[in-house]
């Protein structure tokens, strides 16, 4: 993947759980990409690799130990992929906070280096999934928090880890050979690590691997039933791409003490997705199959990231779609369905309608004026071909031309493929009229088309002699396959 790729994911895939009755409310950070910065000077030399060894020194509190060899001409050093573990680096037992840090050279294009760092104690800091946070006898970090960066930096390095200790899991991908690898450009935003893994285990989705990492702390539910859970989920948006998304996807549960529910999900997609779930400690089974979140985040590793655009659309189809999975997974109704609909897609009225979703104020304007859009894309869809195609149609024409979430996309090659599979230009025009400004939407008009009725103590019926009752049923469940 190229440098720009990856910038594209920095800062990316957040979900927060939203309050019990609302359901992506404001304060559920949206995929916003981060500003890129000036590209470094890069070269490209395949023949050359790094080779990381990681180890636990000491387990309590936790210090890893690094031992990294590049094989490439020209570095010099190695530095921070994220800045904020400056002062918790040491070298030879000494806290070094002045990158870049010198390698050695035991022979010409040879660079070496031996560090440690306090992730216990970058834990204790930050105390965020972001940087590291401490569960229990586990910690949970992204690799840029303890693998440091070959210096100057080198576009499409590869860069091999090997972890020298057990009950380590992580989301990197697995080479040919066996090894986790990344490119070195992509260490600034890899995916996540955790240490001190409580229990893992390999969950098949078709041809593809779901690892469960669970970390230390109390549940109420047995393990057993939370893979299940997992399983299922993942067998859900398996089943709306019609495959897997990625051939391994990293799960990690990280339980919250006194908590319920899903209080919090994340996405890192790079060099492969690792997604973390916090669970409550006294979380039902109930409570898992009325959340959103791991459906969600699991929706996102099939589709593109967008860089400084398209994060409405992106949030906007996970907000829209991952109801309509957990319907097809018979986790709810559809009265459920539409009740969140009729009660949610009002809070992307005014991007739609007022703004322009380029222009978002809230977190609503980002989720639910995307899902609001995407409503309207799947009705038009829908009543121009009869019920035979649907946005996700759309959907999958990205998916299948490599439309994944370690993939940074424009919005416009987006809406030209997606265009393309539905047969006519309905993304564009929805675009023209509601991206820059804002149009009128008769959603309250459309509601009642399709039979989704608002009856007594506010409570949503279906009327199933609406004049779209049946289309209603087709957005919900799918058209012919």
């Amino acid at each position: 993947m190229s440098f720009g790729r990856a910038l594209g994911v920095l800062a990316l895939f957040a979900a927060c759980a939203p309050a019990p009755a609302s359901p992506r409310v404001a304060g559920a950070p949206a995929r916003v990409a981060s500003p890129a910065p000036a590209a470094p000077a890069k070269t490209s030399r395949t023949r050359d690799a790094c080779t990381y060894h990681v180890a636990v020194s000491t387990p309590s509190p936790l210090v890893v130990s690094v031992q990294a060899r590049c094989e490439a001409a020209g570095v010099t050093g190695f530095a921070p992929a994220d800045p904020a573990i400056l002062g918790f680096v040491s070298r030879e037992g000494a806290p070094d906070a002045r990158p870049p840090f010198p390698a050695t050279h035991p022979a010409p294009g040879l660079a070496e280096l031996t560090y440690d760092v306090d992730l216990d104690g970058l834990a204790r800091r930050a105390d965020d999934i972001d940087t590291a946070r401490r569960f229990g006898s586990s910690v949970l970090a992204p690799a840029s928090s303890f693998l440091l960066a070959p210096d100057p930096p080198v576009d499409g390095l590869p860069v091999h880890v090997v972890f020298d200790t057990p009950g380590i899991e992580t989301g990197l991908r697995v080479d040919a050979g066996g090894d986790y690898i990344i490119e070195s450009h992509e260490l600034a935003v890899a995916t996540y690590t955790a240490f001190g893994v409580r229990e893992a285990r390999d969950i098949a989705v078709g041809a593809a691997t779901v690892r469960l990492a669970v970390l230390d702390g109390k549940l109420d539910l047995p393990i057993d039933e939370l893979a299940r859970w997992v399983a299922d989920a993942a067998g859900g948006v398996a089943a709306f791409f019609g495959r897997p998304p990625e051939a391994r996807t990293l799960v990690v549960l990280g339980p919250v003490r006194g908590r319920h529910g899903v209080p919090f999900g994340k996405l890192l997609p790079e060099s492969a997705p690792g997604v973390v779930i916090l669970v409550g400690e006294h979380t039902r089974s109930a409570e898992l199959h009325d959340d959103w979140v791991l459906v969600h985040e699991l929706f996102h590793v099939g589709t593109p990231s967008y860089l400084g655009e398209g994060k409405w659309y992106d949030e906007g189809l996970a907000t829209y779609f991952e109801p309509l999975i957990r319907l097809r997974l018979g986790w709810r109704t559809e009265a459920d369905l539409w009740s969140e609909f009729a009660r949610d897609m009002p809070r992307g009225l005014d991007a739609m309608t007022r703004r322009g979703l380029v222009q978002p104020e809230t977190y609503s304007d980002v989720y639910w004026g995307g899902g609001l859009f995407c409503l309207l894309a799947d009705v038009a869809v829908r009543r121009a071909s009869g019920g035979a195609r649907g946005l996700e149609d759309g959907v999958r024409a990205v998916f299948e031309a490599g439309g994944i979430a370690s993939e940074v996309w424009s919005l416009a090659r987006t809406t030209e493929i997606t265009d393309q599979a539905l047969g006519a230009p309905i993304l564009a025009e929805l675009e023209l009229a509601h991206l820059e400004r804002g149009s009128p939407v008769d959603l309250d008009g459309l509601l009642r088309a399709l039979g989704v009725v608002r009856g007594k103590q506010g409570r949503v019926v279906l009327d199933d002699t609406a004049p779209l009752a049946g289309l209603r049923r087709v957005l919900a469940y799918g058209g012919a396959r």
